[in-house]
């Protein structure tokens, strides 16, 4: 089987955002929660919430990803600080879904299927971030990502 995937070389911009935002993009406001990790691809890929409660996963693909350290970064110290607020009043380490960052992307929904446990077909969604926007511990917005190639 040939591999259809090009080289990072050959990857422009354009045709990256042409695979990634193919039906066009829109802006919407979601919670992430510091549960990061990388596909193969080496996006980064953080669980989220929508409309009040609806889990999807986020994916800041491609160019994008080495931007989204500053978002894991903010993650990471909201699970430090609500960790040590925890220990200091005596109490357990708060579940990882309680503590959210509230983040506005632009970007493009994509259906995703997976086969669970009896056999079928789950659908579930990635939003996958062209540009970003969070406000950070000092108050100041952090924007990050570019908006995608036309």
């Amino acid at each position: 089987m040939q591999n259809r995937r090009r080289t990072p070389s050959e990857v422009t911009p354009e045709w990256e955002d042409m695979g990634l935002f193919k039906k066009g993009t829109g802006e919407f406001a979601v919670e992430l929660v510091p549960d990061v990790t990388r596909n193969s691809r080496q996006d980064v890929v953080v669980r989220a919430f929508f409309n009040d409660g609806v889990e999807v996963t986020v994916v800041f693909p491609g160019r994008r990803a080495r931007e989204a350290v500053a978002v894991e970064r903010r993650l990471r110290a909201l699970q430090i600080r609500a960790n040590r607020r925890a220990a200091a009043a005596k109490q357990p380490e708060p579940s990882i879904s309680s503590i959210r960052l509230p983040v506005r992307i632009e970007g493009s929904w994509r259906p995703r299927f997976q086969r669970d446990n009896s056999g079928w077909d789950k659908k579930s969604f990635q939003l996958l971030a062209a540009r970003w926007a969070f406000v950070d511990q000092d108050g100041m917005t952090n924007l990050g990502g570019k908006p995608p190639v036309a």
